[in-house]
C-alpha cells in the first residue's frame, strides 16, 4: 500500500510516498481502509521534530481518519467488514485513575494514532477495535475525517474546561482554522455571544455565516481595543485560545474580571511572557485543555447527524499530493480543514 512518510525531520521536501506492506490485524484489532484523512497543524510539528511527542523514523503522519473496517482480528466483537468508522485518536489504557474517572484524555500511558499505530496519511491502518467510533450514515467520510479533532477539541475547551454558559461572551482566536470554525458553531449553538478574530476579511465573512456575531481583523485592528469597544469596556467571559504568541497576551488582556482563558495550542509561539500583576488583580484564570474524551466525539457526531453542526472541508487532495496539501495548510489560506483522499 501507499503511505506518506518522512525518514528525517525537516520541511516539506522530506515527505515521500512510499510503498509499504499492507497491515494485518492482531487480536482485538481491525484493519481500516482509509477513505479520508484530515490534516492538523500537529502534523507540521511532528514533521519538523518539534512536537514533543516521541517519533520513530520512518514515520507515517496523520492522526485523524475515516474509513471502512476491512479485516477483523481475533477476539473482536461488534464490528464487521464494511462498517464505517472514525477511530478515536487516543488509545487510553482504561486502567489508570484518569481513565477510571472518565478522563481518558489524561491517561498516564496512552497511545495515539500515528505515534503508536500506523498514520492516517496512508491507504490502510491497524487500530484497536475498542477505539472505533461508528460514523452516522448521513455523514460523509470527508466530513467524518474533519470532525473529530475540530469539534471534540472545541467541545472540551468551551464546555468541559471553559464552562461556557448561555448569555456569556466568548472571544475565539483564529476563526478560520479547523478548531476555530468549529468553536464558532458550538459556542453559538450554546447561546453565547461570539466575537472572533482572523487575518482577513474573507475569513471573518465566512465565520459570520456560521454564527460569528462580531469579527476582528487582527492583521489590521487592535484586538484588545476592539473587544473593549464591543463589550463597553467590560471584556469577555471566556477566551478560546489555540494560537500562542502575541495572541495569548491579547487574549488575557481581553478578559473581563474573573474571566477565563482556555488554551490547547501555541503554533505561533509556545513560550510566552505575560504580565502577572493585572492577571491576578482581575482574578483571571488560564485553563489548559488537552485532547478530549470519546464521549465528546460521539456527542459531536450526533450533532452532525442531526444537521446541528457542519464540518468544514476547505479542499481535498489525493494522498500522493500530501506535500502540496501540507503546503496549503502552512500558508494559512484555507478555511476549515484540508483532507486527503486516498
Amino acid at each position: 500500500m501507499k503511505a506518506v512518510r518522512f525518514h528525517e525531520f525537516g520541511g516539506l521536501d522530506v515527505l515521500r510516498v512510499d510503498e509499504v506492506e499492507d497491515p494485518s490485524p492482531g487480536p482485538g484489532e481491525v484493519v481500516v481502509r482509509i477513505r479520508a484523512s484530515a490534516l492538523n497543524h500537529l502534523d507540521v510539528d511532528v514533521r519538523e521534530g518539534v512536537s514533543r511527542f516521541p517519533v520513530e523514523l520512518p514515520h507515517t503522519l496523520g492522526i485523524e481518519l475515516a474509513g471502512d473496517v476491512e479485516q477483523v482480528g481475533a477476539d473482536v466483537a461488534g464490528w464487521s467488514p464494511g462498517d464505517r468508522v472514525n477511530p478515536f485518536i487516543m488509545d487510553p489504557c482504561g486502567a489508570c485513575r484518569y481513565c477510571r474517572t472518565g478522563r481518558e484524555n489524561l491517561c498516564l500511558s496512552p497511545g495515539f494514532v500515528s505515534f503508536t499505530t500506523g498514520g492516517a496519511y496512508a491507504e490502510r491502518v491497524t487500530v484497536k477495535a475498542r477505539n472505533l467510533i461508528r460514523i452516522p450514515d448521513n455523514v460523509s467520510y470527508e466530513d467524518a475525517a474533519a470532525l473529530q479533532v475540530a469539534f471534540a477539541t472545541s467541545w472540551h475547551m468551551l464546555f468541559t474546561r471553559g464552562g461556557l454558559k448561555a448569555g456569556e461572551t466568548v472571544l475565539i482566536n483564529s476563526v478560520g482554522s479547523g478548531i476555530g470554525s468549529a468553536a464558532v458553531q458550538l459556542a453559538k449553538s450554546a447561546g453565547a455571544y461570539v466575537i472572533g478574530n482572523a487575518s482577513s476579511a474573507e475569513k471573518l465573512e465566512r465565520a459570520a455565516e456560521l454564527g460569528l456575531d462580531v469579527g476582528i481583523n487582527h492583521a489590521e485592528e487592535d484586538v484588545v481595543a476592539r473587544v473593549m469597544e464591543i463589550t463597553d469596556g467590560r471584556g469577555v467571559d471566556l477566551v478560546y485560545e489555540h494560537v500562542g504568541g502575541e495572541l495569548f497576551q491579547k487574549g488575557l488582556d481581553s478578559l473581563a474580571k474573573d474571566g477565563r482563558l482556555v488554551i490547547c495550542g501555541g503554533h505561533s509561539g509556545e513560550v510566552v511572557p505575560f504580565d502577572i500583576i493585572p492577571f491576578f488583580r482581575a482574578q483571571r484564570s488560564v485553563i489548559g485543555s488537552f485532547v478530549y474524551t470519546r464521549d465528546e466525539v460521539e456527542k459531536c457526531f450526533e450533532l452532525a447527524a442531526h444537521g446541528r453542526i457542519r464540518p468544514l472541508v476547505d479542499r481535498t487532495f489525493p494522498l500522493v499530493e500530501a506535500r502540496e496539501a501540507m503546503a496549503t495548510m502552512e500558508r494559512r489560506q484555507h478555511f476549515g480543514k484540508i483532507v486527503l483522499v486516498p
